[in-house]
This record gives C-alpha cells, structure tokens and sequence, in this order.
C-alpha cells in the first residue's frame, strides 16, 4: 500500500492554553491520493505548542525505534 508507515505530526489546540499532539498515518483509500488516519492522540495537555511539538517526536522515535525491532 503506497504510504503505508508513513507519519505526519500535528500540534493542536483544544483548549485555550492547552496543546496536544496527534500522530496521523498516510492510507491511501480508494478513489483518494493521499490521507491521513489518526495513530496516536496526546491526551496531556501541553502549555505551549513547542512542548506538544517535541511530545509528538518523542513519540514518533519511539514508534520508529519499535519498528527497527521487528
């Protein structure tokens, strides 16, 4: 499947001084070129986007890291 494992970070606010980070991964659906399904959503609230930001790399090394083990 073109794009399988592929990561995109996304860094949102869903309260007002409250940032999380959602891991989407690319799928392709039929009839569609490229789209993202949600992988893994934060469920700390962050007090800056920058700390969501690096929340999500963590988490996507670790993703990365536990696909190296396979």
């Amino acid at each position: 499947m073109p794009g399988r494992g592929k990561l995109a970070l996304s860094v949102n606010e869903l309260e007002t001084g409250e940032y999380h980070y959602v891991l989407l991964e690319a799928v392709t659906e039929p009839g569609e070129l490229l789209c993202y399904r949600p992988k893994e959503i934060d469920e700390t609230g962050h007090p800056t986007s920058l700390q969501a930001w690096f929340a999500g790399v963590g988490a996507v090394r670790r993703i990365e890291a536990s696909r190296g083990q396979q």
